[in-house]
């Protein structure tokens, strides 16, 4: 029963993020097209520049939100109130120094803004622009940490209904002052206004869920209970810090050594690669509240199980969306923006690649997670920094973006990846079981490549252009990587659990609609 409810939880957090994610994905296309067609490249530049200097700014957070959330998994499962009202309140000490600091860092930056820009164009109030970014980040961090008990009861989707409805919301103002204005700055009035009143709305909901919220008599929280959260922080610090550089650095590197117009285009095709990843990520997001209840109540060996099959449908998934990328990324693009904003296919492999080694550590990234493993994987993070700056300081100046994407690449895939499963399987699995990880991975990801090559040349043969060739491209490319990944995965027991779990589940659901 209690698999039954951990199972309905994950799913319906995953058709909830899903639909909300797919209807924001088509708005911030639209509304990025319509930007492209109104505003210049240079405008579309400096939206990918500041956005990821603020991805830098929030390592601010320190980790301190992804601690106090594992934290709360225990107090929740034994229904301990006084416990969890004594962590929000840390939460919010620290989520509120946090959103304060970022403000103050970034009106400290914004003078010196023009400084990350390789020949800064003439663009008016650039400061005051990147002083909106840095708004829109700092007062999320006044009111969204009480998203993250909602999060830990499991019920995630509650709080994506609320994000995408005021995303979807700002979307539809940005267009709308795009067609009749053109002017930036209303543009970004509209993002920071639907923030603020996203936060607000989300912290009202958690507390008429929790009302013990707005209680004033507050325990404190037991010694080894702050021990725990100061030291998983103290992991994650570095954590964030890696996790911002390996999203972030690229544009930065682009803008300071190639330009600010090849940071846009950089920025849209990652707009694809991360709107599709984001899709795949809610739904091991959904998932890791219950993995974490899964380590707290079941054996070692059915968690191993549960990490396998989501392992290989983490795989599958990435291995359609890469056969997809390399046959149809470029003409996505042209059709959407231009050719003005296209790469050369060669930097569309390496993307690609970058996707897939980004991709496929959903699965493990979930489990170390909700297992709390961020102190023993400590180590990764300066290792994965350190690598991926000085790489990328070498490469940008001999392959130029290429460069910068390789060095992403070989970071991941060498360093990070190797460093998470060694410490995933040492301290939640077996030692013993890690040889089973590299053999599956090496076979995925060759897999992937053979589909991938065989769905492009048989999409080379496609003679015509537009929407209906991309169309007809796109169900090639699936149809090929689908079928050929399952058929050659079709004898593995995690091939067998994964179509136990729908068999399972999909009639279950249909029953209650009857």
């Amino acid at each position: 029963m209690q698999e039954d409810s951990r199972l309905g939880n994950s799913v319906r957090n995953v058709l909830v993020a899903w639909g909300g994610q797919i209807v924001s994905i088509l708005l911030s296309f639209v509304t990025r097209g319509v930007f492209a067609y109104y505003l210049s490249q240079e405008y579309m530049g400096i939206e990918t520049l500041f956005s990821n200097v603020l991805t830098i700014l929030c390592m601010a957070d320190l980790g301190i939100g992804s601690a106090i959330t594992f934290a709360l998994y225990g107090p929740i499962a034994r229904g301990e109130t006084e416990k969890i009202k004594a962590l929000m309140r840390i939460f919010k000490i620290a989520y509120v120094t946090i959103g304060v600091a970022i403000a103050c860092i970034g009106f400290g930056i914004a003078p010196f803004i023009s400084l990350f820009i390789e020949n800064a164009p003439d663009i008016p109030h650039l400061e005051i622009y990147f002083l909106f970014f840095v708004l829109n980040t700092a007062v999320s961090y006044f009111f969204s940490y009480k998203g993250s008990l909602i999060y830990a009861h499991q019920k995630n989707y509650i709080v994506v209904l609320i994000q995408y409805g005021f995303q979807i919301a700002m979307y539809a103002l940005q267009l709308a002052v795009l067609f009749f204005t053109q002017n930036y700055f209303l543009f970004l009035s509209c993002m920071l206004l639907c923030t603020l009143l996203q936060n607000i709305c989300l912290a009202h909901t958690a507390n008429k869920m929790f009302p013990y919220l707005r209680e004033s008599n507050i325990e404190k929280v037991d010694k080894e209970t702050l021990d725990g959260i100061k030291k998983n922080t103290f992991a994650l610090i570095l954590h964030k810090i890696s996790g911002a550089l390996s999203v972030s650095s690229g544009s930065l590197f682009i803008s300071a050594f190639v330009g600010l117009v090849p940071v846009g285009i950089y920025g849209s095709y990652m707009m694809v690669i991360n709107a599709l990843g984001r899709l795949v990520d809610k739904a091991f997001d959904a998932i890791t509240a219950s993995v974490g209840n899964l380590g707290a109540t079941e054996s070692k060996k059915h968690q191993y199980d549960v990490f396998k099959t989501s392992f290989f449908i983490n795989a599958l998934i990435y291995s359609v969306l890469a056969s997809g990328l390399v046959c149809c990324f470029n003409d996505l693009i042209v059709l959407w923006l231009g050719h003005s904003y296209e790469f050369p296919f060669v930097t569309v492999v390496l993307l690609v690649v970058w996707c897939f080694v980004k991709g496929v550590r959903s699965a493990e990234q979930s489990f170390t997670s909700a297992y709390g493993l961020y102190w023993f994987t400590r180590h990764k993070a300066p290792a994965e920094a350190i690598s991926l700056i000085l790489l990328s300081y070498v490469f940008v100046n001999i392959w130029q973006v290429n460069g910068v994407i390789l060095a992403g690449v070989l970071t991941m895939g060498l360093i990070a990846t190797t460093m998470e499963v060694y410490m995933l399987y040492k301290h939640a699995f077996a030692d013993e079981w890690m040889g089973y990880y590299w053999v599956r991975y090496g076979l995925y990801f060759v897999a992937t490549a053979v589909l991938s090559a065989v769905a492009y040349s048989v999409c080379s043969l496609v003679a015509f252009a537009g929407i209906a060739a991309l169309l007809l491209k796109a169900v090639i490319a699936v149809g090929v990587s689908l079928s050929g990944f399952l058929l050659l995965f079709s004898r593995t027991e995690e091939f067998a659990s994964t179509m136990g779990i729908l068999k399972r589940f999909m009639p279950a659901r249909f029953s209650q609609k009857d």
